[in-house]
């Protein structure tokens, strides 16, 4: 499916065409419509060159200053193209809210929206809050008295995964007159102390960054604590003892606000109104459809490769381990099982030696019960080595088919061509050990 970047003619008055989503707010002065038109042409010259976050905050811009909701159909598909999937899927939903009912772009946009609800499960990631307006406009609230709200009204979404060398925006939720002060507290691989980070409004939703620099190794832990206006906790999502732990993965999507900072503020441009030539701008009224030079069109881009690295899913050497460790343990606990059994046939060959010749004992113990009792000992130990190795080699399968199977629950991997997935081939061996039994247990997952 071909998808474009519209060039879009707005008209002289912004009431008619912007919807509900105007219905309190004033029309665009003639100057932010100079300015929201060169800022679209300075974000679609942006698009082309493939600088996305560059061409994603040019299209915000001229939304901010025109308000024409079908410029969310842009902002939506190259957050998408730029893999960001999440925040695409809010624009597109916004889209839908505020477009006029005959849009041209709502049959696609509504197929885009039932994949990402798809892919994310419960509807959404990151963006699921309406933005009122920019964070620099913002109004102050009057603050409820205490007792109004409670840990209830807090809301977050626990991180799971995220990629290397990129920042992570950590989000949650409070009635903004609540008076409640929420601090992000995180730490990364190696450091035995939390960073304490405020979260600061983004529109509706709060928001504190852990910087790209941080994101190393396997794993970052974090908590997010709520306080009230005099100074009690509230409400956590993990604490200091038992942290949310977010897995370092090459292949999670990326997590972050192209308009935040690592300080947490809302990066905010002020539009330059300057004239610009009529037969480039594309929100020209001049030009009510736009011209074939004038549409981009965008492929659908496929997720990028996997890391190569031992934990990276879909690499080769992930395959390997997770296949040879499967293999060793199925081998190893059979094994066991065998040499379980010939170290029984030798304990019942040197019991029955010492009873031949009636009520025991009635043979002496010599170089032939010796030599039983001998290499019983030495199956029954080969057997106990191979249970050991066997319940390591185990847990180790186990591992490599656990990160397999939530990476492909977050569309992280595909199906192979043959039809074959993990959760339809996914296999478990645990050895089985008690008195007078030796054995293994296996299940799988259809």
């Amino acid at each position: 499916m071909n998808r474009s970047i519209l060039a879009i003619a707005i008209a002289a008055t912004l009431g008619v065409s912007a919807g509900p989503a105007l219905a309190d707010e004033a029309a665009p002065t003639p100057a932010q419509m100079e300015a929201a038109k060169k800022a679209f042409a300075e974000g679609k010259k942006l698009h082309d060159k493939g600088k996305l976050p560059e061409a994603i905050e040019k299209f915000k811009e001229s939304y901010n200053l025109s308000k024409n909701p079908l410029l969310l159909y842009n902002i939506g598909l190259t957050m998408e193209e730029a893999a960001m999937d999440d925040l695409a899927l809010y624009y597109y939903r916004k889209f839908l809210a505020d477009a006029p009912q005959d849009a041209q772009q709502r049959g696609t946009v509504s197929e885009r929206v039932k994949v990402l609800e798809k892919k994310f499960g419960s509807g959404g990631a990151i963006a699921t809050t309406e933005p009122a307006k920019p964070s620099g406009g913002k109004t102050e609230t009057k603050i409820k008295p205490a007792g109004t709200y409670s840990a209830t009204d807090f809301q977050h979404q626990i991180v799971e995964a995220a990629p290397p060398g990129k920042p992570l925006d950590v989000t949650a939720f409070v009635p903004e007159d609540s008076g409640f002060t929420v601090t992000l507290y995180y730490r990364t691989a190696g450091e035995a102390q939390f960073t304490q980070k405020p979260m600061k409004w983004r529109y509706k939703e709060l928001v504190a960054r852990i910087p790209a620099a941080k994101m190393a190794g396997s794993s970052v832990q974090y908590y997010v604590e709520v306080k009230d206006h005099a100074g009690t906790v509230v409400t956590r999502s993990g604490k200091s003892t038992s942290p949310n732990l977010v897995n370092i993965e090459a292949g999670a999507s990326p997590r972050f606000y192209p308009d935040v900072s690592d300080d947490g503020e809302v990066k905010t441009s002020a539009a330059d109104v300057t004239a610009h030539d009529e037969e480039d701008d594309p929100l020209s009224k001049s030009h009510p459809k736009p011209k074939t030079d004038d549409t981009v069109v965008v492929q659908p881009t496929e997720p990028g490769p996997p890391g190569t690295g031992f934990r990276d899913v879909g690499s080769t050497k992930f395959t390997y381990m997770k296949w040879g460790s499967t293999a060793a343990a199925a081998t190893l606990v059979g094994a066991g099982v065998l040499f379980m059994i010939e170290a029984g046939k030798y304990a019942s060959s040197l019991e029955e030696d010492s009873t031949q010749c009636g009520a025991p004992p009635c043979r002496t113990y010599d170089s032939y019960a010796a030599d039983l009792e001998k290499s019983g000992k030495r199956f029954q130990t080969l057997s106990n080595i191979s249970y050991g190795v066997g319940a390591v080699a185990t847990a180790v399968a186990g591992y490599y088919w656990y990160k397999e199977l939530t990476a492909k629950k977050r569309g992280e991997v595909k199906v192979s061509k043959s039809g074959s997935s993990p959760e339809t081939t996914s296999w478990v061996v645990v050895p089985s050990i008690g008195d007078g039994f030796a054995g293994a247990g296996a299940a799988t997952r259809f």
